[in-house]
């Protein structure tokens, strides 16, 4: 819009110099006619010089005429000046207004990349949000995971530190509580064996001093008897022995013929009575029971067990020879752990040293 005042004001400027030197050429042509009648009116025969103006028709005319060319000429010029100004103002206006188009297009097209731009920016900080969300999440999940593993590493080793722990203090509650019913019961059988024992000796003491006031023969019936009677109660109790030197001896008949002055019980185990073999064969038993893991499962069941013992009773070997195979493995399982007394005399151990245990529940 400046352009086009700008260029109007250019145009009417040209036009009032155009007008103005049109003047000043139109006050010199007068001029110089003027002073052109001057001069040949003045150059007489020597006459006197009158001053007078002498105005010349035809250059009058031809002025005027000239004036009226002039003028046509500036209103031609005029015209078209107007015509060239209103044809410029037109296109001024066309151009003008193309341009406000071109322009309007040029700020549409402008405003609709910004929005487009905005819209892409608003795209890329969203992705962006999203990619980094999805990372934060990603993370947060990998630290979840790595979290759990490491809570679920502590609570396994802790449950298995715990369990050991536990299992620890039960099996050193039941090794103790076996310990301590295994003393109990070895106490109680050899106080049981120890009353037995005495009154044994009691009895058989009686029953030599009896037989000693008989007659010989029937003193010698009754220790055959008695000796046959221990030797069968022992086998009993313990099964068959392992060897033949250590089965008890029935007596001196075929030897020598005569028993020994106090030969009863005792004199056929080599001064072990069967009282006193019964009692440790007894405490043998309750010490391998104490170790199993659940006696009653094993009620009525039998195990033939043969038992190798050192002289302090602790247990040299052991194998099973027949009966209830799971009481069996149980027993000797047992007796590995088990706590075997020691023999109350070299003469029980000389006896039960290497036999075979009848293990009954």
């Amino acid at each position: 819009m400046s352009k086009a005042t700008e260029q109007n004001d250019k145009l009417k400027r040209a036009i009032i110099i155009s007008a103005v030197l049109h003047i000043i050429l139109f006050a010199v042509l007068i001029w110089s006619s003027f002073d052109e009648h001057i001069e040949a009116s003045a150059g007489g025969g020597g006459g006197s010089a009158i001053d007078a103006v002498m105005v010349d028709p035809g250059a009058v005319v031809q002025q005027y005429n000239r004036q009226q060319d002039q003028q046509a000429s500036a209103r031609r010029a005029e015209e078209e000046r107007k015509k060239l100004q209103q044809q410029q103002a037109e296109e001024l206006q066309q151009k003008q207004a193309a341009e406000q188009e071109r322009l309007k297009q040029l700020e549409k097209e402008r405003l609709a990349a910004q929005e487009q731009q905005k819209q892409a920016e608003e795209a890329a900080k969203l992705a962006q949000q999203q990619q980094q969300q999805a990372e934060e999440a990603a993370k947060a999940a990998a630290d979840a995971k790595k979290k759990a593993e490491a809570e679920a590493v502590k609570a396994a080793a802790d449950a298995k530190k715990k369990a050991e722990a536990e299992a620890a203090k039960a099996a050193a509650e039941a090794k103790k509580k076996a310990e301590a019913e295994a003393a109990k019961a070895a106490a109680e059988a050899k106080k049981k064996a120890d009353a037995e024992a005495a009154k044994a000796a009691a009895e058989a003491k009686k029953k030599a001093d009896a037989a000693a006031a008989k007659a010989a023969a029937d003193a010698k019936k009754k220790a055959a008897a008695e000796k046959a009677a221990a030797a069968e109660g022992v086998d009993d109790l313990l099964g068959d022995l392992s060897s033949g030197k250590n089965a008890p001896k029935t007596g001196g008949a075929k030897g020598n013929g005569q028993p020994s002055k106090d030969s009863g019980t005792s004199g056929a185990n080599g001064g072990a009575t069967g009282a006193d073999i019964s009692a440790y064969a007894k405490q043998i038993q309750v010490a391998i029971q104490s170790r199993l893991y659940d006696a009653s499962l094993y009620q009525g069941k039998q195990c033939v067990l043969h038992i190798s013992l050192a002289p302090d009773g602790s247990l040299k070997s052991i194998t099973s020879e027949g009966g209830d195979p799971a009481l069996c493995q149980a027993a000797l399982m047992a007796a590995k752990t088990a706590k075997i007394p020691k023999p109350p005399s070299q003469a029980v151990y000389e006896k039960i040293k290497n036999a075979k245990l009848d293990f009954k529940l």
